[in-house]
């Protein structure tokens, strides 16, 4: 079950991705397909002039309290939305949160752990399909740079 604190992050993850998308010119989505329901998802247009829908460039699965065996599950969601680029986006903030509770692990070591558990299954199905781990700075410097940065020049 998702924590409170973990759906606000979650969102706001999620608005932002939708944000950056929208400055690089995508269609943007919340979810894919209800089959294939990530978290967000960045489009190609031209898909429609080809008679096909719009096509999936760059898929998310935002990854808050999920473990190694939810990371294979949001890796396999990706999979099944079969994007150009899948990207998983550890919030490490939610797993530091999580740390705390945890006698094996604190606030500073489980968000690196988890990172390395994402990045070795995300490496070990490397030649079948791309994926990448990103942290939340990443979103937030990817979000400067795209969003906040063209907004300084309107």
């Amino acid at each position: 079950m998702m924590r409170a604190s973990s759906k606000t992050l979650l969102q706001a993850y999620q608005a932002k991705l939708m944000e950056i998308g929208d400055a690089l010119g995508y269609e943007t989505r919340r979810s894919y397909k209800k089959s294939a329901a990530g978290d967000t998802v960045w489009l190609d247009r031209r898909g429609e002039r080809i008679g096909t829908e719009s096509l999936p460039v760059v898929a998310f699965k935002l990854l808050t309290f999920e473990t190694a065996k939810e990371i294979r599950e949001a890796i396999a969601t990706l999979q099944a939305i079969s994007p150009s680029l899948g990207v998983l986006v550890l919030i490490e903030q939610a797993y530091a949160e999580r740390g705390r509770l945890l006698k094996r692990f604190n606030a500073k070591t489980y968000p690196g752990h988890i990172r390395q558990i994402a990045q070795g299954l995300a490496e070990a199905i490397g030649l079948t399909f791309r994926v990448s781990v990103w942290t939340d700075e990443e979103v937030l410097d990817l979000y400067a740079k795209e969003v906040e940065a063209r907004l300084k020049f309107v």
